[in-house]
């Protein structure tokens, strides 16, 4: 059965087109049929949610919401992808048709890596998918938006780094959004004590751009594995996104999370980790770069569910035009996550009188041996600054992009592969665009 993209708004029977067009087993289908009447008896979120309150929906009409085309003609990575300066050991491409391998290096076939479109894993190899998908990480109770990608997601695919497998290029996963409703989901897996670092790009198909991203991400690191993990939206400048992003990290593992922020008119994303085992460690790292009127809202969680378990973040934002950032952090501690030691830090960098900055950091304490602390700046360019670069022959222009590449070098230095580092640089020193457009809230 055809989907039906061009009928409006989104019933129990999209939900059957979808999995009838993907061939699903049962169980698959049973899960996206309870995620759907989760979606349908969850209220639209408004202003009286505490998570939405300073972010303005009113622009999303829900009664004319339809999934993207399945076209087949999303056949290369885009050209906006630097793909070969990642140098990856395997390329993902991900569209509302399926995801599909354009290429994989020797070294991630020996090391017996697994990456399938989602369905076509869900048929084949159920063992990697079946415990996984939204259930513990993003279940559908969580929210609208992650009921509705749980029911209706479409570009879908599973990575899986097999136990004791370690790679040392990058797994990379290109998104490209399309017309109408986009709804790619990754999973994720490292097997105990595997190593890999997996770059997620969100970019538009050529021909195209989508009306909405609705996007869930669920990454799981399994014992003593080290994952590094990147999440770059770039899309199109008309394009809204909604990401919802959890890690679950089990003993002595240790991730790293990194997501950059430059494309768009709106982008809220809910970022978590859940440190679940004793000695688990998180680093989280987020740095969005805005211009015009570009709207960004970041939710984090830094959730402490064991003992001995270290977390650390930095988000670090430069707003320019009349743009507008919403931050808010929390860090849970459960009672039984005694000796945790945790940090969160906000920054903020405003460029132009016209911008805003809003930084909400929280503490959830329920331990009594922890160490949790958290800080928040929000700043304009020192006068000083500009004054001293100018004062060595540098234009005003270039002694700003100057201050404020080496603004974002204090999330950059954390992150552990220096090749995605420098193309992570390379996206966050391109000037964002200043011409005024419609307003992204």
């Amino acid at each position: 059965m055809a989907i039906d993209a061009r009928a409006p708004g989104l019933t129990r029977r999209t939900v059957d087109e979808v999995a009838d067009s993907r061939q699903e087993p049962d169980w698959l289908r049973a899960r996206r049929q309870a995620a759907w009447d989760v979606y349908d008896a969850t209220p639209n979120p408004g202003r009286t949610d505490e998570e939405w309150r300073r972010t303005n929906l009113r622009w999303l009409q829900w009664e004319s919401l339809a999934p993207a085309p399945a076209r087949d003609g999303v056949g290369r990575v885009p050209s906006t992808v630097p793909a070969a300066a990642l140098s990856p050991s395997v390329t993902l491409l991900v569209s509302a048709a399926g995801a599909r391998v354009i290429d994989i290096s020797p070294e991630a076939r020996d090391a017996g890596v697994v990456t399938l479109d989602l369905a076509e894993a869900a048929r084949t190899q159920p063992e990697l998918v079946r415990e996984r998908l939204s259930t513990t990480a993003i279940p559908p109770e969580q929210g609208k938006f992650q009921a509705l990608n749980a029911a209706l997601w479409q570009g879908g695919a599973l990575v899986h780094v097999p136990r004791g497998a370690a790679l040392a290029q990058p797994i990379l996963v290109v998104v490209c959004g399309d017309a109408g409703l986009e709804q790619p989901h990754l999973l994720a897996s490292l097997g105990e004590g595997a190593q890999a670092s997996i770059v997620e790009w969100w970019a538009d198909a050529e021909h195209d751009s989508p009306a909405l991203v609705n996007g869930a991400t669920e990454l799981f690191v399994d014992s003593g594995a080290q994952l590094t993990y990147s999440h770059v939206q770039a899309l199109a400048t008309d394009a809204r996104s909604i990401l919802s992003q959890r890690a679950i990290v089990g003993r002595d593992a240790t991730f790293t999370s990194t997501n950059v922020t430059v494309g768009g008119r709106f982008h809220k994303a809910r970022v978590e980790a859940g440190l679940i085992e004793p000695g688990a460690s998180v680093v989280m790292n987020g740095a969005f770069r805005l211009g015009r009127r570009q709207f960004v809202d970041h939710h984090t969680t830094q959730g402490h569910l064991a003992p001995d378990g270290t977390s650390d973040l930095l988000f670090a934002g430069v707003l320019d035009g009349r743009a507008r950032s919403v931050y808010a952090g929390t860090i849970i501690v459960e009672p039984k996550a005694q000796r945790t030691n945790a940090y969160q830090n906000n920054r903020n960098l405003l460029l132009n009188s016209g911008t805003r900055a809003d930084s909400i950091p929280r503490l959830e304490i329920m331990a009594d041996d922890v160490r949790c602390t958290h800080g928040a700046t929000t700043s304009t360019l020192e006068p000083s600054h500009l004054y001293y670069l100018c004062s060595r022959g540098l234009p005003e222009s270039q002694a700003r992009e100057l201050i404020v590449e080496g603004y974002f070098e204090a999330v950059l230095d954390r992150v552990p592969h220096e090749g995605v580092r420098d193309v992570l640089r390379g996206v966050l020193t391109a000037p964002a665009p200043t011409s005024d457009g419609a307003t992204g809230i």
